[in-house]
Formats: C-alpha cells, sequence, structure tokens
C-alpha cells in the first residue's frame, strides 16, 4: 500500500463560512476518504460563523481523519489585524511542524501563500498556490482599497503574486482565461499552471423538483405562473446593484416578472439602486443557509450572474452557473467574465445566455429541458472532477 500523501491546508476564509463549507470542505472530506491523503487544515474562522455553523462542520469532520485547526479570525484595525492573524497562523504552523513533517503546503488564495511560501522555505515542502482569482485586483477594482492607505498593500500582494508563481510547485487558476495571462505575463511554463472551475456538490444541489418550486413560490408571496429571475450571492463592490436591476429590467417575458435577491448583504443596496429607475420592480428578498440555497433556485426561472467588467474578471468562474444549471434553470450573464465564452460555446448556448455589456437581450430566451442543463453542470463542474484533479497534482508533486 502507498504511503498516505500528509497534506497541510492553509485557507484565511474560515471552515464555517458558507464558502467553506462548499469550496472546502467539500472537496478535502472527498480526497480524505476516497485517496491515500491525510490533511491538517489551518482555518481563520469568523466569530458568528463559528458559533452558528461549527457543530455542522464537526460533524462531517468525524466522517474523516482530517485535523482541523481553527484560529479567530480578526477584521480591524485593518491590515494590522491581518498581520496579527498571520504571525498567529505562523506559529500553529511551527507547532505542528514539531511533531509532524509535511509533504505538500497547499494554499487557498494570496493570504495563506504567504505562509506557504515560509513553510517551503523553512521546511522544503512542495508548495501549491491555489489562487482563486486575482484577489490584489479585485479588492482595488471594487474600490475596498480605494483609499491611499492601500496603494503599498496593493504594490506589496503583486509583488508576492509574482513571487508565488515563480517558487510554487503547481499554480492553480480557476479559469483557462487566467491560466493565459500566468502563462504570457509571468512567463510561467505551462506544465505549472493547472485550471479547475469551482465545483459544485450534487447531493446538496439537487434535481429541480415542481413541489418545492410552488412552497417556495407560495412562501415568498410569488404566483405560481409569474416569470421568476434569481440573483443569488453577494451585492455592492464587484457586483453592482445597478447592474442586477438593468438586466432584470431587459429580460423579455411576456408573464410579470417577479427578482428574487438571494444574499446575506443588507436588502437596502438593491433598494436604494432601484430608485434610478423608472420601473415598478417585483422583488422578493431571502437568506438561506448553504443547504437551503437549491430550494430558493429552483423556484426560479432564470438566474443572473454578474460581475463588474474589470481585469479581475478573466480569473472570475461562477460557481452559480453550476448551481443554477443543478438546479434545472439557465443563467443569463454578460460576455468575456471568466471563460463564460468558452462554456456557452461548448454546450452551443444551452442554458447560458450571454449578452454585451449594455445589457440588452435582443433574442426570445429558449429554455432547454431541466436534466440536460443538469448533465451540462454533472460534465463540467462536478466535484468529483476536483477530487480527481487535486489529488492528481498531490500524486505529482509528493
Amino acid at each position: 500500500m502507498h504511503k498516505k500523501i500528509s497534506v497541510l491546508y492553509l485557507s484565511y476564509d474560515g471552515l464555517t463560512d458558507p464558502l467553506g463549507q462548499s469550496q472546502i470542505l467539500a472537496y478535502l472530506s472527498r480526497i480524505n476518504k476516497e485517496k491515500n491523503v491525510d490533511y491538517d487544515i489551518i482555518t481563520f474562522d469568523k466569530p458568528e460563523n463559528f458559533v452558528k455553523n461549527s457543530p455542522r462542520v464537526n460533524e462531517i469532520l468525524k466522517t474523516t481523519t482530517i485535523n482541523w485547526h481553527h484560529l479567530t479570525y480578526h477584521k480591524s484595525p485593518p491590515i494590522l489585524s491581518t498581520v496579527g492573524d498571520l504571525y498567529r497562523g505562523w506559529k500553529k504552523i511551527e507547532e505542528l511542524f514539531k511533531t509532524k513533517h509535511f509533504d505538500i503546503v497547499h494554499c487557498r488564495g494570496y493570504m495563506s501563500a504567504i505562509l506557504g511560501q515560509k513553510v517551503k522555505k523553512k521546511y522544503g515542502s512542495k508548495f501549491i498556490f491555489d489562487m482563486r482569482g486575482w484577489w490584489p485586483d479585485e479588492k482595488l477594482e471594487s474600490g475596498l482599497w480605494g483609499n491611499p492607505i492601500f496603494k503599498p498593500v496593493y504594490k506589496y500582494f503583486k509583488k508576492k503574486e509574482q513571487q508565488f508563481f515563480e517558487e510554487s510547485d503547481i499554480s492553480v487558476s480557476l479559469t483557462y482565461a487566467g491560466k493565459k495571462e500566468i502563462v504570457d505575463h509571468f512567463h510561467q511554463p505551462e506544465s505549472k499552471v493547472r485550471v479547475i472551475p469551482t465545483c459544485v456538490d450534487f447531493n446538496v444541489f439537487k434535481a429541480f423538483d415542481e413541489t418545492t418550486r410552488n412552497n417556495i413560490r407560495k412562501k415568498m408571496d410569488i404566483p405560481l405562473d409569474a416569470f421568476v429571475v434569481i440573483y443569488s450571492g453577494s451585492m455592492g463592490a464587484n457586483y453592482p446593484p445597478k447592474d442586477i436591476l438593468q438586466i432584470f429590467e431587459a429580460i423579455p417575458s411576456t408573464q410579470k416578472k417577479y427578482l428574487i435577491v438571494l444574499s446575506k448583504e443588507d436588502k437596502n443596496l438593491i433598494i436604494e439602486a432601484s430608485k434610478s429607475f423608472d420601473t415598478d420592480f417585483q422583488i422578493r428578498f431571502a437568506s438561506a443557509e448553504y443547504s437551503a440555497v437549491h430550494e430558493y433556485l429552483q423556484a426560479s426561472d432564470l438566474g443572473i450572474i454578474l460581475y463588474k467588467m474589470a481585469f479581475s474578471t478573466i480569473g472570475r468562474s461562477p460557481t452559480k452557473l453550476g448551481e443554477y444549471w443543478a438546479c434545472g434553470i439557465p443563467a443569463i450573464s454578460i460576455e468575456g467574465i471568466g471563460d463564460l465564452d468558452f462554456i456557452a460555446e461548448k454546450y452551443n448556448g444551452t442554458g447560458l445566455i450571454l449578452t454585451k455589456s449594455d445589457f440588452q437581450v435582443k433574442n426570445k430566451i429558449e429554455f432547454a429541458d431541466k436534466s440536460i442543463l443538469r448533465k451540462n453542470a454533472i460534465d463540467y463542474f462536478d466535484i468529483n472532477k476536483g477530487v480527481e484533479f487535486y489529488s492528481t497534482i498531490y500524486s505529482e508533486i509528493k
């Protein structure tokens, strides 16, 4: 029997965040159980999420041999709190290396890559930079780093970015568009840059069910015969509320249109944005735990995917497309986001409508069979592909 591969997985996102459950735990628990991989995971968890979601995370971890080391995430004061978190993260890493050696340090995002780079230098572990998009540029383009105080922070991370690409044993991009940028402008060999889109757990995002659809519509006071569009996810910054409403307004329909906004963000972002329109929007707001998101998707006829168009958009891999398709609903978005143009071409436009940046939808929307959309989702976004992808990389570089 082959010796188990030992991986130290670092994430500045918490395992108790919704994203931590969908994009970290869903992968690693499967790899741990199905492949010869042992994990120690260090995450930085927000106190409110930890209290709320740690019992659920621990229940999942009980079925694995994963060791979870959760540290507290600090938000303020800006910059200094992050430096403090990284210091505590490094102390935890040093503590773990006293009793074991890790073959690989797998770093999710830029912040954890700062620690992973040090691990490789001090302990000789192989280093995976799993970039998850062009994070410094996302921050700058969103306006969140608009204050001059962040100018040196942006420069620092762009310098580190170059180092991460050069010093990592493998870099992982969510998109082929992102890989092209790394190869062409950061002069990295193609063999060192791998691509995996964000994947979907089809046990969580269930196939369309008419009863679920009707129950949610009744609960939200939406007529059963209405045309329902959903926007699911973050709002503000790189997800402009005004653009969400603009694309909703442009969607043609002979039925009365309703918009479901499924988000944990302040609904006033949408309410304020709606004041600049003459349209009397029919909007319903909801928030749901990760395990219940599919119910609201199934209550809809069409899903919106939207990002602010900027350089960092090349690295976007909208998980929502896979989730929408898994639940049998098509999506509408704009051209030039990550690999969406490639995906639309791959599936002959089935289930994905792309518009120009003026948001105009000129043609009648064609609706594919729900089972075909789920089949497409499984073909492109299946989490088991992610399991094979990462376990293959581990075996190659260990």
